[in-house]
């Protein structure tokens, strides 16, 4: 790596760190759930601009999603960053995503100063609503991602925590539909859609015990209003988690049987339907995952070690169109859960202040090693060309 490009490089990050906690304490202060992410949208846009990127808004026709280029003209790899920012209802910023805000920023400003030497494009992706519309999911299904070499981001977290699998998750509901009637008059005449229902849910409990690291929780969210009327409708509402991909379509098939007989079984009729967004799991390239880790332990950030993050981004469906990475930057506070009150607070306090600065510099370090080696990129898409029939 050129001495004075990594200098520089940090440096960038250290003269810009007032602007990227300011930026953190803005979202903190004034937090928004998914899709009403209108403050933060705004002061992320104008930072950009602000500092010489382009900015396409709306992106992809999603309200407060952006994307911001900084462009040397010259032949180079092509650098994505992804910036998340939207809080969760009550509890504010319990994931953090003030600090992947700042933290990406900071990566993607400190990039601009070496592509203007090294050639290349640097985009930051404004991503919102990762806690409920994931769209990142959308953004890669569309092809957003597809002009990118690599991608990147880092995520706040109680312990440091290598790139790694997340899982893959998807929601169903099923709807059984019956025929109403006279429970004590005429019970002959009806169809009961909620023993259908309770069959269903008696067979998935049987069946889930043969899928392979897969986790599969429902309930029954309508089976009729008065006990002495046969349900003409009941329904059941799923979660399903796996780190494989192709388990979640096993659960799928699995979900088709089991209604199928049921149906069958009560004279009912079915329909499956996904009722909340779905993202895939974690394919980390690790190629990329190894370098980063370098130069996070580098610059004092401490071991990543390699642990399954058990939860769920939609930088998963990013990480199969692209060689991506999303490693877990350490907030000194083990007791803390994500998701908490606990933890919003933390991210403004001295460990934010440090998860700032450190995952923006690894970050940028890690662009700047696949700037100035052409090698490294082709060893990156080496890697995830070989692990794409290990997703099918």
């Amino acid at each position: 790596m050129d001495k004075e490009l990594e200098k520089n490089v940090l440096l960038a990050v250290e003269e810009n760190l007032d602007e990227l906690k300011s930026i953190r304490d803005y979202l903190y202060e004034n937090p928004e759930v998914g899709g009403q992410e209108e403050k933060a949208y705004n002061r992320l846009t104008k930072t950009m601009e602000s500092h010489g990127f382009t900015v396409d808004y709306d992106f992809h026709n999603i309200p407060y999603c952006f994307r911001s280029e900084f462009d040397s003209r010259k032949p180079g790899p092509v650098i994505g960053i992804t910036a998340e920012y939207d809080a969760l209802p009550d509890i504010g910023h319990g994931c953090g995503h003030n600090i992947i805000a700042a933290t990406s920023v900071g990566a993607a400003l400190a990039l601009k100063e070496a592509v203007r030497e090294t050639g290349g494009k640097i985009i930051l992706y404004g991503t919102p609503a990762e806690e409920c519309f994931v769209s990142k999911v959308q953004l890669s299904e569309e092809g957003a991602f597809d002009e990118l070499d690599v991608a990147m981001m880092t995520h706040p977290n109680p312990t440091n925590m290598s790139s790694g699998r997340t899982t893959s998750v998807d929601a169903w509901q099923v709807d059984f539909y019956g025929k109403a009637s006279h429970a004590g008059a005429h019970p002959e005449d009806g169809i009961n859609a909620l023993d259908a229902a309770v069959h269903f849910y008696s067979m998935i409990g049987f069946e889930k015990q043969y899928l392979k690291e897969t986790n599969i929780y429902g309930i029954i969210v309508s089976g009729g209003e008065k006990c002495n009327i046969i349900p003409d409708y009941a329904a059941l509402q799923y979660i399903v988690r796996a780190y494989s991909t192709k388990n979640v379509k096993k659960a799928r098939d699995m979900f088709e049987r089991c209604a199928q007989a049921a149906a069958a079984a009560t004279g009912a009729t079915y329909k499956i339907w996904s009722n909340e967004p779905a993202n895939m799991s974690m394919a980390t390239n690790h190629t990329l995952s190894d370098l980063f880790n370098r130069n996070y332990q580098r610059i004092g950030g401490g071991d990543m070690p390699d642990v399954d993050a058990g939860g769920a981004t939609d930088m998963g469906d990013v990480s199969h169109r692209v060689p991506a990475i999303h490693p877990w930057i350490g907030m000194e506070c083990p007791d803390f859960d994500l998701h908490t009150k606990e933890f919003a607070e933390a991210t403004m306090q001295s460990a934010g202040d440090r998860a700032i600065e450190l995952g923006a510099k690894a970050m940028a370090l890690t662009g700047l090693d696949i700037l100035t080696h052409p090698d490294l990129v082709r060893e990156i898409k080496k890697e995830f060309e070989n692990e794409k029939l290990r997703w099918l």
